[in-house]
């Protein structure tokens, strides 16, 4: 047992630095938003994934399911709201035309690592148990995906003004605050793994607009935060730095996990 917190001990360490190298090498090297985001979410999921190999399966289903549907409808409509903008891809094309590749690569290893870091750190099961929600929950996204789809090609003008906002409030603040009424034990652990990915995120904001990866070009914001000379709206720090890793969980836990 002393071995094993021992050990853990030494995995926070290597959790700690390596959002502290991957910001110095994409500084030096000047890396483009693939690159950075591999540094950032990459490493730590590979090495995480080494050190639990049996939540690998759970992690990597849930991850897809969650991470590419939704990935693809809020990128769609955030990008035509002016929300945020990648202004380069390393890719030759873009889905749907405006959405790039790089997006939903992110999008997949941040909810990778997420889930990664906390059932490996914090989650207390005793045996995997199969959630019958996430079939129901995979149908759903992926329904609405086609949906968004027949939307494209039907109605390709429409735009959902201050759309970062609605999807933080309904897809983010709402669905925790709902998941942690109901199942209050887990925010103690929800706040742990918040505290590490807000200074994750926090490093990889920052990088990525030193390095001009990404920008805000829309005014449909409720406010903005200007931290030293980077300026970004105020649902940016509200929705994805503070409080997109307590989401997450809150959905694993409620469909793919055993809420225990």
């Amino acid at each position: 047992m002393l071995k094993h917190k021992t050990q853990k001990k030494k995995d926070i360490i290597l959790m700690i630095l390596f959002p502290m190298i991957a910001t110095a090498i994409s500084l030096i090297f000047k890396t483009n938003f693939l690159i950075s985001t591999l540094l950032f979410f990459g490493i730590p999921s590979i090495y995480l994934s080494y050190k639990n190999k049996k939540a690998i399966k759970k992690t990597l289903l849930f991850s897809i399911i969650f991470s590419i549907p939704l990935g693809i409808i809020i990128d769609y409509f955030a990008i035509k709201d002016k929300s945020w903008y990648v202004p380069n891809t390393v890719f030759s094309f873009r889905l749907l035309g405006i959405i790039p590749l790089e997006d939903l690569i992110w999008g997949f290893l941040l909810v990778y690592a997420i889930i990664s870091f906390y059932e490996y750190f914090l989650d207390k099961k005793t045996k995997e148990k199969e959630n019958k929600y996430l079939k129901h929950f995979a149908m759903a996204l992926f329904s609405i995906l086609i949906f968004l789809i027949i939307l494209f090609f039907t109605y390709p003008s429409l735009t959902i003004p201050y759309f970062y906002f609605w999807s933080g409030l309904f897809l983010v603040l709402i669905p925790t605050i709902l998941f942690l009424s109901f199942n209050p034990k887990f925010l103690p652990r929800y706040i742990k793994v918040s505290v590490y990915f807000f200074g994750l995120f926090f490093l990889f904001e920052i990088t990525g607009l030193q390095l001009n990866q990404w920008e805000f070009p829309g005014e449909n914001f409720i406010g903005s935060i200007t931290l030293f000379k980077y300026q970004f709206p105020l649902e940016e720090f509200l929705f994805f730095i503070s409080l997109i890793s307590v989401a997450i969980l809150s959905y694993y836990e409620f469909f793919a996990d055993d809420k225990n």
